[in-house]
């Protein structure tokens, strides 16, 4: 598990943020399939279904996240957060289209929908920006331990490429959400329905796609071992520019 605490929440601001996201968008992965050697039945049969639901997950116009982040913006004089949030959309679409690369290389087809992504989506319309961003940031947790996983299921130069820039991204998106959190507020109550809300997506998304955790080397224990570290850190970022 990778300790993302060292970073202190006080040297950031949207500002911050928003170069940061700038800057990394300069180096965008260009994927090369000249090594790929073809997946075998079984690989394509344990890995796809999970790439998929990922893949729609990770696109997205941002629409009505970004009517969230206005109003939170204008009420609260944090306008700069309004172009933080683009870029942060810009950076999880690259992902979206990095998995859909990937899929287009096998022909396999991207899902209209998933029950996982319709999970999401509306859960995260149920409230305002904080329920937004506590949806998010479990997502990108999750990440983490999944794209780790990913990566050992197959021999794919390609993939392997793709999960480490994911896992490269996904960090600062957690520390990233972890300050909007901070920003917004985040008491006792807020932590209680976010370690809940962790436990009900780490079973629903073991249940979907154990397969590929188990063969990633997580059995059932080190998952939410792991998940639930990500969680206490990002909580424990949310209290660094108080």
């Amino acid at each position: 598990m990778v300790n993302i605490t060292h970073s202190r929440m006080n040297r950031f601001n949207y500002k911050t943020w928003t170069r940061y996201f700038m800057a990394n968008d300069k180096k965008r992965l260009q994927i090369d399939f000249s090594g790929e050697k073809e997946l075998t039945e079984a690989e394509k049969k344990l890995i796809f279904p999970s790439i998929q639901a990922f893949q729609k997950g990770e696109g997205s116009d941002g629409a009505f996240l970004m009517r969230a982040v206005e109003d939170f913006a204008y009420k609260n004089h944090k306008e700069g957060y309004i172009e933080a949030m683009r870029q942060f959309v810009k950076e999880e679409n690259w992902h979206s289209a990095y998995l859909k690369k990937y899929m287009d290389h096998y022909g396999v087809k991207s899902k209209d929908r998933t029950f996982l992504d319709e999970c999401f989506r509306k859960l995260r319309k149920l409230g305002g920006i904080k329920c937004e961003i506590t949806v998010l940031v479990t997502a990108e947790m999750i990440a983490l331990t999944y794209y780790d996983a990913l990566s050992r299921c197959t021999a794919s130069p390609a993939l392997k490429a793709i999960c480490a820039q994911m896992l490269h991204d996904e960090l600062p998106h957690i520390m990233f959400q972890s300050y909007t959190l901070s920003q917004i507020g985040n008491g006792w109550f807020d932590q209680v329905l976010r370690v809940f809300f962790m436990t009900a997506t780490l079973l629903t998304v073991w249940i979907a796609f154990h397969e590929v955790y188990l063969h990633g080397g997580y059995n059932f224990s080190r998952y939410i071992r792991e998940n639930m570290g990500y969680l206490r850190q990002s909580i424990f970022l949310t209290r660094q520019s108080k």
